[in-house]
């Protein structure tokens, strides 16, 4: 074949590319098994040339020390996973530090399985088949699933990636664990056992049962939210991980203080109100929460074990305040904006059970309260 000859210690290969001559030499000896070799690939160019297929990439790797291949610009590669994950983390800095190591530590598995591969070459099935195979439950499959999808979602939309492999997984469908309210009863016990640790304790726990604050922003409100003359709480914050942010809703809400909340208040003053500062402090250190999962290990869970009573998180005290007001009678409108709720959709679907229970109470009341006069009555008539 025309076009192949020895040229110095290698094998000179010619071809016409683009209208151009090309002539670049193979390092490898001059053998007739090498001849034969490099005829081979002139045939194998010449039919990619004739087909319009043939490119810089081939030539650098056809013949990687020629001149040509060595002025020819590197090949661009696609970010990894790992560079588009930090990428997203950085876009996302607005993100509450609760919402943050959550996402970072879902990444930390992704990373550990497909952190190095070039985002365009990961597969549905390659991490589909590492979702399904990790044996983790329901809700927490989905919230590790959570910034996966988005990490694709910011490649796709960068226009690194075509489609967004991930956005096809489907979330596990998740049992919804109902309200576990504390009765009455149950509250005051909760409340003399606590009287065993720091009193500052048992006021806290006595105010999130009485005002229904979640957990975050009970330890978050301070002296300057309290309206002392109008028995208001006002609650604009939530803190946690050492960080303050805006309510869950993102809306500021007016708490009306009952009687018990007054109570616990009253019995704080004297430990933190001179410090013009936040309400409740541990009293330990003397300093703020800055989240609410030591109040949780060191006294609510003990003190749940201790009584016998099942196991529930700290955020029951919020469920325990909406059904005994429900049970007292309470309008469930006004419950509804004493959580925090704009409408009573979520009260009413949340807690039917308990607002069924207090209207049959109400109602058996009112038949008993006839039922008991009528029979009074015809008593007077018999004699």
């Amino acid at each position: 074949m025309g076009g192949i000859k020895s040229h110095g210690k290698g094998i000179q290969v010619t071809f016409y590319w683009n209208g151009e001559r090309y002539r670049p030499t193979l390092k490898i000896p001059s053998t007739a098994s090498n001849i034969k070799y490099a005829e081979r690939l002139k045939g194998e160019i010449e039919r990619a040339i004739a087909l319009g297929n043939y490119t810089l990439e081939a030539y650098a790797q056809h013949f990687p020390t020629s001149r040509v291949a060595r002025s020819a610009p590197a090949k661009q590669t696609k970010p990894t996973f790992k560079v588009m994950s930090n990428r997203w983390l950085l876009a996302s800095s607005h993100l509450s530090a609760g919402t943050l190591v959550k996402y970072n530590q879902a990444l930390d598995f992704w990373l550990s399985e497909i952190g190095d591969e070039p985002i365009d070459s990961i597969q549905y099935s390659t991490i589909a088949a590492l979702a399904n195979a990790q044996g983790w439950g329901a809700k927490n499959r989905n919230n590790i699933l959570i910034p996966l999808r988005q990490v694709f979602e910011m490649a796709f939309l960068d226009g690194v990636i075509e489609s967004n492999p991930a956005e096809r997984i489907k979330n596990a469908k998740v049992q919804k664990e109902p309200p576990d309210p504390l009765t009455a009863e149950e509250v005051d016990v909760v409340l003399k056992h606590m009287q065993k640790y720091d009193a500052q304790i048992g006021n806290l726990f006595e105010f999130s049962f009485f005002t229904g604050m979640r957990p975050s922003e009970v330890i978050a409100l301070r002296w300057g939210d309290i309206d002392q003359v109008r028995g208001l709480a006002r609650v604009k914050r939530a803190r946690t991980f050492g960080e303050e942010h805006e309510t869950k809703t993102f809306k500021v809400r007016d708490i009306e203080l009952n009687i018990r909340a007054k109570a616990a208040l009253a019995r704080q003053k004297p430990h933190t109100f001179l410090k013009d500062g936040y309400v409740f402090e541990n009293p330990v250190t003397g300093e703020p929460y800055s989240e609410e999962r030591p109040l949780r290990r060191a006294y609510w869970n003990p003190t749940l074990k201790a009584l016998g009573m099942r196991e529930r998180n700290f955020y029951q005290t919020r469920h325990t305040y909406a059904t005994l007001n429900l049970m007292a009678g309470a309008n469930p409108m006004w419950v509804a904006k004493q959580l925090g709720h704009a409408t009573m959709q979520m009260v009413l679907t949340v807690y039917s059970k308990w607002i069924d229970g207090a209207d049959k109470s109400q109602e058996r009341g009112k038949i008993d309260a006839m039922f008991a006069t009528d029979s009074h009555s015809n008593a007077t008539r018999t004699a």
